[in-house]
């Protein structure tokens, strides 16, 4: 599957990558884990990615978006 990614990434043409990651956090310290993952990036990659989302949703779950 990685494979696949990299030669969709690898293409000449224009492109926004899109990364969603789900995350089921058993307690609310591992959202606050996730949530100082996502702050950490945001302090030291911010030239990195044009944008980052995090929302907590039902049923215990964390979803970060990163859009490059």
């Amino acid at each position: 599957m990685a494979n696949l990614v990299n030669d969709l990434k690898n293409s000449p043409i224009k492109k926004h990558v899109v990364t969603s990651i789900e995350y089921d956090c058993k307690s609310e310290k591992d959202q606050e884990e996730i949530y100082s993952e996502v702050y950490s990036i945001l302090e030291n990659h911010l030239e990195e990615f044009a944008k980052i989302t995090y929302e907590l949703e039902g049923d215990n779950k964390v979803k970060v978006e990163v859009i490059e």
